[in-house]
């Protein structure tokens, strides 16, 4: 697979085979990964790989304090203030929603269901491979710009190898756990979890993909 269909192809993948992922696969991801572009060669970005027992323990810490409702304090901020949410970004989450929950028949007023599908992003939705990324609190928001270039290119080379991913900000909200369980450094903060493994073809949730914005929307050619 080239790169540009990799691009094209890759989605957020939310069903996973029972399939295990060979830990040389993964390292072999990452070590692809680094080669991402960084300021000043700093190559910001810290992972933490599950798998196994360690992610089944993980799994199981982090969803009993959801099914007991009690998150915790997120590190920074995941999404904007309400009061500052510009329209466009209002209407490009609900048509995600909307059409992620369509897909799978989950009707707006059917709380339990949407909850019961939030919950799959603490068991990884299925795939064998947990992977977590921090940043250094000392980089400020450019450095979180070159780990964003990392993430992407973990996902692209995920994809190169026929594996799938999907990025969950959801963990953001139990760094205590995390921080216990991976044992990141004091001066590091969680930005996202990433599922990996072999996409379930078959189930309904992964013939989701939303739509791209047209090229006049975010893009300006000046001559």
């Amino acid at each position: 697979m080239d790169v540009i269909e990799a691009i094209k192809t890759r989605h957020s993948v939310r069903a996973y085979l029972d399939k295990p992922v060979e830990e040389a696969l993964v390292r072999e991801i990452i070590e692809i990964s680094k080669q991402s572009p960084s300021g000043v060669n700093s190559q910001p970005w810290k992972v933490y790989v599950v798998m196994g027992q360690a992610k089944d323990a993980l799994v199981k810490d982090v969803l009993e304090k959801f099914d007991a409702g009690t998150p915790e304090k997120e590190e920074y901020q995941v999404y904007p203030n309400k009061a500052d949410i510009p329209d466009w970004y209002k209407a490009r989450q609900r048509a995600c929603g909307f059409g992620m929950y369509g897909v799978l028949g989950i009707e707006r007023e059917d709380m339990d269901k949407r909850v019961a599908q939030g919950r799959k992003n603490y068991e990884f939705f299925g795939a064998p491979v947990g992977m977590f990324v921090t940043v250094p609190k000392a980089i400020g928001a450019n450095g979180w710009g070159h780990v964003g270039h990392f993430i992407q290119s973990v996902c692209l080379a995920a994809k190169g190898k026929g594996l799938d991913t999907c990025l969950q900000e959801a963990w953001a909200g139990f760094p205590v756990t995390l921080k216990k369980h991976l044992n990141y450094g004091d001066d590091e903060i969680l930005w996202c979890g990433i599922s990996m493994g072999y996409k379930d073809k078959e189930h309904i949730i992964n013939t989701f993909i939303p739509e791209r914005e047209s090229f006049e929307n975010f893009a300006k050619i000046i001559k």
